[in-house]
């Protein structure tokens, strides 16, 4: 059978309605943080594309001019600092980094959580420049997590 062009906003939305579906049956939060990275680092892609700032960018350029006020030398961390932690749980799931790394230590949950809130957050921007619809799950998570949940 020959390949498929699928285009790739396409697939960020597969892996965010996934992410969504796990994260509300539960049981399954390293499934949902997985794919809810994958979606939120795609959508955040798109965002890049059209010039805009993505949800993870956002995040992070505060948490650096923050970080000034809690580091002890008073110093601004980097923003490679700042994505390294933000980034810790979504990265710990997918490497190991030799025996030594065998476990993983977070609330899945949690983590899940502030991936799915990047994700539908870079999502509801692009609502703006492509034809992407609020789901069930998209819209429910926004009512119950969403900035004023």
């Amino acid at each position: 059978m020959p390949p498929t062009s699928t285009a790739k906003l396409e697939v960020a939305t597969e892996l965010l309605s996934s992410a969504l579906a796990l994260y509300y049956q539960g049981g399954a939060d390293f499934a949902a943080l997985h794919l809810a990275g994958g979606a939120e680092e795609l959508l955040a892609k798109h965002l890049s594309a059209r010039g805009q700032e993505s949800a993870f960018e956002s995040l992070r350029n505060a948490a650096v001019r923050f970080s000034k006020y809690f580091n002890e030398d008073g110093k601004e961390s980097t923003q490679k600092t700042i994505a390294n932690v933000m980034n810790h749980a979504k990265n710990s799931t997918k490497h190991m980094d030799g025996a030594s790394d065998s476990e993983v230590q977070f609330d899945a949950r949690s983590e899940a959580h502030n991936l799915l809130d990047r994700a539908v957050t870079n999502y509801y921007a692009l609502m703006q420049n492509y034809d992407l619809k609020e789901t069930e799950l998209i819209g429910r998570f926004d009512r119950e997590h969403g900035a004023d949940g």
